[in-house]
């Protein structure tokens, strides 16, 4: 009398145990494509700010270069400036201070 009942409860639990079974095991492989997704993000992100930080050093390096070659070439600005200005290009007494000055400024040391 109650055998077909428990036999028809077994084989839906059966089914149940089985597709529940499947869920969890796709669950868990999805969670670890998930977590490689992550692991690549999160190292994506270090680089990055790996990156960020080299690129600030060196770009405070050339901004103290600028800053150097501003200082230096700054008395040949201002003699050039100084200077009076005429019509003639490159005999002018500025002209050849700018050359002499530019000259210098490139002059391997």
């Amino acid at each position: 009398m109650f055998t077909k009942p428990l036999l028809i409860v077994g084989a839906v639990s059966l089914v149940l145990i089985g597709v529940l079974g499947f869920l969890l095991k796709s669950s868990y492989e999805a969670n670890g494509a998930l977590e490689v997704k992550l692991a690549g993000a999160n190292a994506v992100i270090q680089q990055r700010e790996q990156d960020m930080k080299l690129s600030a050093l060196e770009i405070a390096k050339l901004a103290g270069k600028v800053e150097q070659i501003n200082a230096t070439a700054a008395p040949v600005r201002e003699r050039i400036i100084q200077l009076p200005a005429t019509t003639a290009c490159v005999q002018t007494p500025a002209m050849q201070e700018a050359i002499t000055g530019v000259r210098a400024l490139l002059a391997p040391k």
